[in-house]
């Protein structure tokens, strides 16, 4: 199974081609290689061009170290130089970002946008790998918009509907993320962090062109929540302290699962949690699961945690618990959030 996110299968194919005149050896962390050049990088990200001419973008720590290094000092033709960053360290999503080029003409108010990634793996549907982003009907280019990334159980999907209810979709940006074909979903790759890495990987793409597509994302305001698998998405993205993901989002929201980890490598104090669960084992509820695991591991990254017990529940997000995280949100975080880190 091929679980890279370059498509090195074409190799051949490339490496027979005339080179490109700024084309060198890529190599993956596999060992991997294949001929292509920079075209642009935007943060983390990379898009590269092969010698047969196909563009895709992808995470630049998915390459070797010294292609790293080749990549952060590189500048496009003409262009300032880059500003050297710390080796695995990825850009800060959570700072503002200012506007650049031409915006969009795909940002209209009550639009949904598909960001589509065909160099990534197909998703668990089977679709071309997209996240679909559904914009604000009040937004405006010139005001801060809030986020809201929903990820879905079983096999995921790529629409924002999940969402739709744990806030106002009228006021907030809200996206989808699907899950890769390639690897197992999260609840099997659990089993594996090298399956589990790509499904980060993945997401961080989609991620990354979420925040160039909205240059005027609130920066207080950006929150992720997910059900079952999406749960466990949002939990080993804690527990293992993933930068860009732990950096991008400010709240998290965790139903019915959060992976098998009860220890955080990063401290999030400023940041807010909400888990629920739900108490019937008959109907496969996850009290018990998530009490040994991530109700841990959220404390231990000093999380400012909400948790709650959907009684008569089991393995379920019904309405009525969506309603009650819609409140949390308006009642707990946004306020917290506003009011900025406490004085020590």
């Amino acid at each position: 199974m091929n679980k890279t996110l370059v498509p090195w299968a074409a190799l051949s194919l490339s490496l027979a081609l005339s080179p490109l005149a700024g084309a060198r050896t890529f190599t993956d962390k596999n060992g991997r290689s294949m001929e292509a050049e920079i075209v642009a990088k935007q943060g983390d990200q990379v898009r590269i061009k092969r010698t047969d001419g196909q563009q895709f973008t992808v995470p630049a720590t998915t390459f070797s170290p010294a292609d790293q290094e080749y990549i952060r000092a590189w500048q496009a033709p003409g262009g300032a130089p880059t500003p050297a960053s710390t080796p695995g360290t990825p850009a800060k999503p959570g700072a503002p970002t200012a506007p650049s080029g031409t915006a969009d003409p795909r940002v209209k108010p009550g639009a949904v946008v598909a960001l589509e990634f065909p160099s990534l793996p197909k998703d668990h549907n089977g679709n071309v790998a997209t996240c679909n982003v559904r914009i604000p009907e009040d937004y405006d280019p010139t005001k801060p918009v809030p986020l809201l990334v929903w990820i879905g159980g079983g096999k995921g999907g790529n629409t924002p509907n999940g969402g739709f209810a744990l806030v106002d979709k009228g006021h907030y940006a809200i996206a989808g993320l699907p899950y890769p074909s390639t690897v197992p979903t999260p609840n099997t790759a659990l089993d594996n962090p090298k399956d589990f890495d790509v499904i980060i990987d993945y997401h961080k793409a989609m991620l990354a062109d979420v925040v160039k597509l909205l240059p005027n994302l609130d920066p207080k305001i950006r929150l992720v929540a997910g059900f079952s698998n999406g749960a466990h998405t949002i939990g080993t993205n804690l527990t293992r302290g993933e930068g860009y993901f732990i950096d991008l989002f400010n709240a998290f929201i965790i139903i019915e699962g959060g992976g098998r980890d009860i220890d955080a490598k990063k401290k999030l104090r400023e940041k807010f949690a909400y888990l629920a669960w739900g108490n019937d084992a008959a109907k496969k509820g996850s009290k018990d699961y998530m009490a040994n695991y991530v109700c841990k591991a959220v404390k231990d990254a000093r999380l400012q945690v909400t948790d709650h017990e959907m009684d008569g529940v089991g393995h379920d997000f019904p309405e009525s618990e969506k309603a009650l995280v819609k409140t949390w949100i308006e009642k707990t975080v946004l306020p917290g959030l506003a009011a900025g880190p406490k004085k020590p």
